[in-house]
């Protein structure tokens, strides 16, 4: 018999022994292939995003510490961000311990995959709750072959989960408005200018209305540059070759 992981019901508090000053998260566990690039993508452009706010910590993914009296009862979300906190004194820790960043994070994301997904939709969607995350988003890189759709959120209202209202678009994205991140997070079936990207996912700002930029459109669109500069030099050099020539 499989012992369910204890939820706390209350406000966490301290536990009764502190933590030795040395202490240290383990890694999280390896993610499955599939979730690869959806994971690392999220995490660099969120984290760029916010990048300019010292009180905001992101990390994808993160050993997240829920139980003051047992620190391997934690879980790992792929994705966490988390506002009015201390970076400086939470990362040399390797995780994110609740009790000692003063508060839970604000916003954790899950992508599925074959041996993840029930417990993103079930167990750990009541510990999320429980602990009054206030956003849970969940991303499907299949498009739905593991949770059954390809994106959902959930917004913590009067001690609760409510899913939060998704468009579908008549190209097939699907996208909902995250007013914790105050971003849109979307996913296309397909990106015409990435065709050979593995992810799905985007975040979308609607203050600047585009999405926020990863490390792939940004490598595509430098070398799109430094071809159009190397083309524009060969053409000077040929023009002047035809000047010498007379």
């Amino acid at each position: 018999m499989v012992t369910k992981p204890y939820i706390p019901r209350v406000p966490i508090a301290p536990p009764p022994v502190p933590l030795p000053d040395d202490y240290v998260c383990p890694d999280p566990e390896p993610r499955d292939m599939i979730q690869s690039p959806t994971i690392n993508k999220a995490g660099y452009v969120v984290a760029r995003h916010f990048h300019e706010r010292p009180d905001t910590l992101v990390r994808a993914p993160c050993v997240l510490n829920f139980d003051p009296y047992d620190m391997n009862n934690r879980v790992e979300p792929d994705l966490l961000v988390a506002f009015g906190v201390k970076p400086a004194s939470i990362l040399p820790r390797n995780g994110y311990i609740i009790w000692e960043a003063g508060k839970p994070p604000d916003f954790v994301m899950e992508v599925a995959s074959e041996s993840t997904h029930p417990r993103d939709t079930g167990f750990k969607r009541e510990l999320y709750a429980r602990l009054g995350i206030a956003e849970y988003w969940r991303v499907d890189p299949t498009g739905g072959d593991f949770y059954g759709y390809a994106l959902a959120g959930d917004r913590f209202v009067d001690g609760e989960y409510r899913a939060i209202d998704l468009t579908t678009e008549a190209d097939g994205m699907i996208w909902g408005y995250s007013s914790t991140l105050d971003l849109c997070p979307c996913w296309h079936p397909a990106w015409d200018w990435d065709v050979d990207d593995e992810s799905h996912l985007r975040f979308y700002d609607r203050k600047t209305g585009r999405y926020l930029c990863d490390f792939t459109l940004v490598e595509e669109r430098l070398a799109q540059e430094i071809q159009a500069r190397q083309d524009a030099e060969e053409r000077i050099r040929q023009l002047e070759e035809r000047l010498r020539r007379g």
